[in-house]
């Protein structure tokens, strides 16, 4: 119980010292309150590092690059699961928390390298935040420095949706994504925890543009939430033919006539602008969990993207 109290109260203290840390730190959203963020602690199984690490490997060998040309740093290493995998000579552990002897007690997101003129390699397991919001903030802090970028991710980074965020990291492209078992992780005490992840792999470069459908003709989206801290949607909400619930977990949603038949206070409003019956055809026989994502802690997400993409996929798009 003694022991348990003092690392509650190191927790406490480097919460403390981080909050004060980030207070003005532009990588951190406006909205966060710093007071709500923990230490987001689940540690990478040693099998899963080694796995991520080997892929890593092969995905440089490929494109003949060589990893002895290059610093590896492991961001926020907590035990060293990627960090004990990195050669000896060139590697750098940080941590605001460090729970290994070779691991820099650091904060990531205030930190610079100490070799502008090196070449940089970041790989590991970041701090996910609520919405991926962390996780985002690490990935554009490392792509500021990195050639090359291997992360475990929330599932939210295999979305192609607005705003998600994949299409936000700065100077990087997309090389390799792939899911990992949600078995993947443990908690500080040794127990296992499930969490949905990806595993991905970013190198220097601009993403490529593509030209995509749509089907604005058809249907005019938009998003109610009435969550007082994410309040819209109210100007169009008379206007909605129907609404559509945006998180569920095991039952598909459906369309409903009123917002208030929507789960979570959170969903999208839809104005229907032409073919209505065939919309509505499409949408009430859609199967939501092939055009959703699995989030973090096994609800499904549906976005605009997918709405569309719905409607899309059977032949309702913009000429």
């Amino acid at each position: 119980m003694i022991q348990e109290l003092n690392l509650f109260d190191k927790e406490y203290e480097v919460i403390q010292q981080r909050n004060k840390i980030w207070s003005g730190n532009s990588l951190i959203p406006k909205w966060v309150n710093l007071e709500d963020v923990g230490l987001d602690q689940y540690f990478t199984n040693d099998d899963v590092a080694k796995y991520c690490y080997e892929s890593l490997n092969n995905h440089l060998l490929k494109n003949n690059v060589k990893p002895e040309d290059f610093t590896f740093i492991e961001p926020s290493a907590g035990r060293g699961s990627f960090f004990d995998l990195l050669p000896k000579t060139n590697r750098i552990g940080l941590d605001i928390f460090p729970l290994h002897p070779d691991i820099i007690k650091q904060d990531f997101l205030s930190w610079n390298p100490p070799h502008q003129n090196n070449k940089y390699i970041f790989i590991g397991n970041p701090p996910f935040g609520y919405r991926a919001w962390l996780a985002l903030s690490f990935m554009n802090h490392a792509a500021q420095f990195a050639e090359y970028i291997g992360f475990i991710l929330p599932m939210s980074f295999q979305s192609d949706g607005k705003g998600n965020p994949k299409n936000r990291i700065k100077g990087m492209e997309l090389i390799h994504s792939e899911n990992i078992s949600s078995d993947s992780f443990h908690l500080p005490n040794n127990q296992k925890c499930k969490v949905n992840a990806v595993w991905q792999i970013w190198k220097k470069g601009s993403p490529q543009q593509t030209n995509k459908k749509t089907c604005k003709l058809w249907l005019d989206l938009f998003t109610v939430d009435m969550r007082k801290e994410r309040l819209c949607g109210q100007e169009k909400f008379h206007s909605a033919d129907f609404f559509l619930q945006r998180t569920y977990y095991n039952k598909p949603p459906t369309l409903v006539k009123t917002f208030d038949e929507v789960k979570y206070v959170c969903g999208y409003g839809l104005i229907i602008k032409k073919d209505k019956d065939r919309i509505i055809n499409i949408l009430d026989n859609t199967d939501w969990n092939n055009y959703s994502n699995l989030a973090t802690h096994n609800c499904r997400h549906i976005s605009m993207y997918h709405i569309e993409k719905a409607l899309i996929d059977r032949g309702v798009y913009d000429v």
